[in-house]
C-alpha cells in the first residue's frame, strides 16, 4: 500500500498519535523530513482512555462513566491542539478518540487508511516490558501498517543512511516491505547498508553468510547498498553498537507480531528495539 501511495498519489496518509508530551512531539520532528520529500495528509491522533466495559460509544450514551471529566478532558486536548496548530508549521487534521490506546489508535489507522505511523516513545524495562511493555510496543505488535518510532533520546539526522537488519537466511521479505524501503531509498537519495549480527564462533562460516546477503539482495533487486557485520551476543547489543559507531538515520527490523505468552516468553526482537533504538526506527510485519 504505502508504494502505491507514494508513487501514484500526491499525498501520503500519515497518522502520529500525541499525548502533548515532549516525547510524542520526538514524532513530528522526524516528520518534517518526511514533509520536504513528499506531501501528506496529517492525522494527529489523541486518545482518552476509558474502561471498555462502562464505554458505549458515546460520551452521552456510556453508564458509569464521569462525563464532566471526560468532557473537560477533550476540550482541553482540542486547545492543545489549536496551540500546536500556531506553533508547528505545518496543516494537519486532529482528532480526539476514546477507547484503549493500542485498539483506538490502530482502529483509527485502519479508518483512515493510513499509509504510515509516526510516534514517540519512552523506555520500559525488564520484566514490566515483558507483560505490558510501552504504547509503540503494543501499536508495532498488533498493526500491519509500517511503524516508524523515535525513542525520547534517538537521534533525528536528515536521512543518507539507512540501516536493514535481518536474518537474511531465512525470513522472506513481504514484497509491500521491500517497495517501501525502496521508495525511501529513493525519495531520500540513501545509502543502504545490510547488517548481520554474528556469533564469535560463526566466523568461519562469513564467507557463507557473505553469499546469503549477495543472494537476498539480489532477489529483491536492491541497488546502492553494503554489508556490514557485527560481532555480538544478541542481536539488540549489536544493532546498538554498530548505531553507535556508524551514522545511520533510519534503521529498519521486521517483528513477528506474537502476542500473549508467545510473547511473553519468546518476545520480539524488533519490539525491544522500539524503546531503545538510538536511531528512529521503522518496523513492519513479517507475515
Amino acid at each position: 500500500m504505502f508504494i502505491k501511495q507514494l508513487t501514484m498519489k500526491k499525498t501520503l496518509n500519515i497518522m502520529v498519535p500525541v499525548d502533548f508530551t515532549p516525547v510524542s512531539f520526538k514524532a513530528l520532528q522526524f516528520l518534517n523530513l518526511l514533509l520536504e520529500k513528499a506531501s501528506a495528509n496529517l492525522h494527529l491522533v489523541h486518545v482518552i482512555q476509558v474502561n471498555a466495559a462502562e464505554w458505549a460509544g458515546t460520551t452521552d450514551s456510556s453508564e458509569g462513566i464521569d462525563r464532566a471529566e471526560l468532557y473537560a478532558r477533550e476540550q482541553k486536548a482540542q486547545q492543545q491542539f489549536e496551540e500546536l496548530r500556531k506553533q508547528a508549521n505545518i496543516e494537519f487534521t486532529s482528532a480526539v478518540v476514546y477507547g484503549g490506546l493500542t485498539t483506538s489508535l490502530t482502529g483509527y489507522a485502519e479508518q483512515q487508511q493510513t499509509d504510515l505511523i509516526i510516534m514517540g516513545t519512552e523506555e520500559a524495562d525488564g520484566w514490566f516490558e515483558r507483560l505490558s511493555g510501552s504504547e509503540a510496543q503494543h501499536v508495532v505488535r498488533h498493526t500491519p501498517i509500517p511503524v516508524i518510532t523515535i525513542q525520547k533520546d534517538a537521534s533525528i539526522t536528515p536521512i543518507q543512511n539507512i540501516l536493514w537488519v535481518a536474518d537474511f537466511a531465512a525470513e522472506k521479505q513481504p514484497q509491500q516491505t521491500v517497495n517501501t524501503i525502496k521508495t525511501l531509498l529513493q525519495l531520500f537519495g540513501a545509502q543502504l547498508h545490510l547488517l548481520q549480527i554474528i556469533q564469535k564462533d560463526d566466523d568461519q562460516k562469513l564467507e557463507a553468510t557473505i553469499q546469503q546477503m549477495l543472494r537476498f539482495a539480489s532477489r529483491l533487486q536492491l541497488q546502492n547498498f553494503e554489508i556490514h557485520f557485527k560481532s555480538a551476543a544478541k542481536v539488540p547489543a549489536g544493532m546498538r553498537n554498530f548505531n553507535r559507531e556508524t551514522e545511520m538515520d533510519l534503521v529498519l527490523i521486521g517483528t513477528h507480531g506474537r502476542n500473549g505468552f508467545g510473547h511473553i516468553f519468546y518476545g520480539s526482537i524488533a519490539e525491544t528495539m522500539v524503546n531503545r533504538c538510538i536511531r528512529p526506527l521503522l518496523t513492519y510485519h513479517l507475515k
